[in-house]
């Protein structure tokens, strides 16, 4: 399922410039509209990183202003993070303490053009794949997790005031399958895992076959692993009232096929028996093109609860 950009939630909070001492390009104003500078995130930058196949990724951060607890910060990466990062890191920022989050790292995992969403967050499939829509690329989940577990994680954590086992990866849709395949594939990389709306659909619920063996790697934890599943309520249904429109029947069969809502329920009961924490809910209300900003609030408060 695609996914979509938080258009109006982004025009409310502006993207921060590569650094603090580098000046943005300037911008065309919309006629009648006065020049100023540009707006930068308090304690933000972003680093450019190349994966070993020659791929640029855009690695945003946010540090708090309040000093690490004893431990470390918390830190929490999004994926999608060209879109998601300014709105997550500045509610963490400004807002997080009225909603009970303890002061923690926002890591945003972007892009510097067009994005490789379906190629970084989806598995390999065998030939001739149900795959319920075409992708031009995808299949490179793995290079992918390697890309983060062996140089984004090291890059920004080395040397910094981190609690390892604070850490949270979050992704949304093909993000959310991704995050599963993170779970499933290393669970010591991350502690807690908020897969939100995750395309288990694709290529014939690929995902599932990770899961031989999974109890053998969470036993050598230390400490038990979480995951946090959820799925929109209207993701695989009509909103009452929009049975006949257009919207949904442009969407209808896809969505009713993929099964969003079922299959994450499905999971999470299987995972019951994992030594794993497990937790699934459906968001009231939300489609899959509403869902993002309910993923981010999530993904927020499980990364940085003041009490974990």
């Amino acid at each position: 399922m695609p996914r979509p950009i938080l258009a109006a939630a982004i025009a409310m909070v502006p993207l921060p410039a590569a650094a603090a001492d580098t000046p943005a390009p300037a911008a065309a104003s919309p006629a009648g509209a006065s020049t100023g500078a540009p707006y930068v995130m308090p304690r933000s930058e972003v680093r450019s990183m190349r994966s070993p196949s020659g791929v640029d990724y855009l690695i945003h951060i946010a540090w708090p202003k309040d000093p690490p607890p004893p431990g470390g910060y918390p830190i929490l990466y999004l994926l999608d993070g060209t879109e998601s990062f300014a709105i997550a890191a500045e509610f963490e920022n400004r807002l997080g303490v009225y909603s009970g989050m303890a002061p923690g790292v926002v890591i945003g995992i972007g892009y510097p053009g067009e994005s490789r969403r379906q190629l970084d967050y989806t598995p390999k499939v065998p030939e001739g794949t149900e795959m319920l829509r075409p992708m031009t690329e995808k299949g490179g989940a793995e290079a992918f997790l390697d890309f983060v577990a062996n140089q984004v994680i090291p890059g920004v954590e080395a040397g910094k005031p981190i609690d390892a086992d604070r850490r949270t990866i979050a992704g949304y849709s093909l993000g959310g399958l991704f995050t599963l395949q993170a779970l499933f594939r290393r669970p010591d990389l991350f502690r807690t895992y908020v897969s939100s709306s995750p395309s288990i659909w694709y290529g014939e619920k690929q995902v599932l076959k990770l899961l031989p063996g999974l109890a053998g790697r969470l036993g050598k934890m230390k400490t038990p692993r979480r995951l946090f599943l959820s799925a929109g309520e209207y993701e695989q249904s009509a909103p009452p009232g929009k049975e006949r429109d257009p919207s949904w029947l442009n969407i209808a069969d896809l969505s009713i096929r993929a099964r969003m809502v079922d299959n994450a329920r499905d999971l999470a009961d299987r995972l019951k028996t994992e030594p794993l924490q497990v937790s699934f809910r459906v968001v009231p209300g939300e489609t899959h093109a509403s869902g993002d900003w309910p993923a981010l609030r999530d993904a927020l408060l499980r990364a940085f609860a003041d009490k974990p």
